[in-house]
């Protein structure tokens, strides 16, 4: 589980022809300190975190980055997509996240 110290909304992203919600997330794992994860919205209102990347210099001011989403939250010591998919509930349940996902990525918008 990767503990967080810090998530913030950082912009909306296009990628592949879909619109993504980018979350600047600062981790207490001095392995990931700071990573940026891609939500979009589902059907009901839902949304899904779709990829986890590990900021670049060089991308630092563009979306994305280094995929890290495998990495992440598969292997031997890793859960899976239940740690992935409850790494994305505590990124929703922290401070305004949800709001302001709720604001840039409307339906149809």
């Amino acid at each position: 589980m990767l503990p967080i110290r810090k998530a913030s909304f950082r912009r909306m992203a296009e990628q592949g022809g879909g619109r993504y919600a980018e979350i600047e997330v600062e981790t207490e794992d001095p392995h990931c300190p700071r990573l940026l994860a891609h939500f979009r919205r589902e059907g009901g209102g839902r949304y899904q975190l779709v990829r986890v990347f590990r900021p670049t210099e060089e991308t630092a001011s563009s979306p994305g980055g280094r995929d890290a989403t495998f990495e992440l939250f598969a292997g031997p010591d890793r859960g899976g997509a239940e740690d992935r998919a409850g790494f994305g509930r505590r990124l929703l349940a922290y401070g305004d996240i949800r709001d302001q996902l709720d604001r840039h990525l409307q339906p149809n918008g």
